[in-house]
């Protein structure tokens, strides 16, 4: 454990600050626009979920009930309170798949980041939102294990078999 330059150790000190941030700085910002980033920040995460008195608590790291911190979403099932820690952080970020709402002879084009990458036969908002909240999961490993988690161990096993089937080129 390092020591500080008074050559005491971080569990020896008397007490530790609960801010870093003054209240007249923090006032300041409250003051302010939030910038464009700030929804992205807000969802970002990572988030963790943790038994709570009416089931499972999601909260963001550094929170519990213990310091008297508001979870996120309270659940029944754990699987779900994984589910909704491993969605959060895809919530606030630009979304990086749009349908355009001009068709061509394929369909609507489906743009990733401006680029066309596909086509849809109708105009579906609901799998553009999947895809987009799928693009999220696989771009944050955090969510992508907590998805996994929430899937439970019979699913994996189905998940490995139909991978390596994938492998050998034998899926169908």
């Amino acid at each position: 454990m390092p020591a500080s330059r008074d050559g005491s150790s971080p569990s020896s000190r008397s007490s530790l600050p609960t801010h870093i941030f003054t209240p007249e700085y923090l006032a300041y910002l409250a003051g302010r626009d939030e910038p464009e980033t700030a929804a992205e920040a807000d969802t970002a995460g990572p988030f963790y979920v943790a038994p709570h008195p009416r089931g499972w608590a999601v909260f963001r790291q550094g929170e519990s009930l213990e310091a008297g911190h508001s979870p996120v979403g309270v659940f029944l099932r754990k699987e779900a309170a994984l589910a909704a820690a491993a969605a959060i952080p895809g919530t606030g970020r630009r979304l990086r798949y749009r349908l355009s709402p001009d068709p061509d002879e394929h369909g609507f084009p489906i743009l990733l980041e401006g680029v066309q990458v596909g086509h849809l036969r109708y105009y579906d908002e609901e799998l553009l939102a999947a895809l987009n909240a799928n693009d999220a999961v696989l771009t944050t490993p955090r969510s992508l294990a907590l998805l996994l988690d929430a899937a439970g161990g019979l699913a994996l096993e189905h998940v490995e078999t139909i991978a390596v089937a994938r492998l050998a080129g034998a899926e169908r």
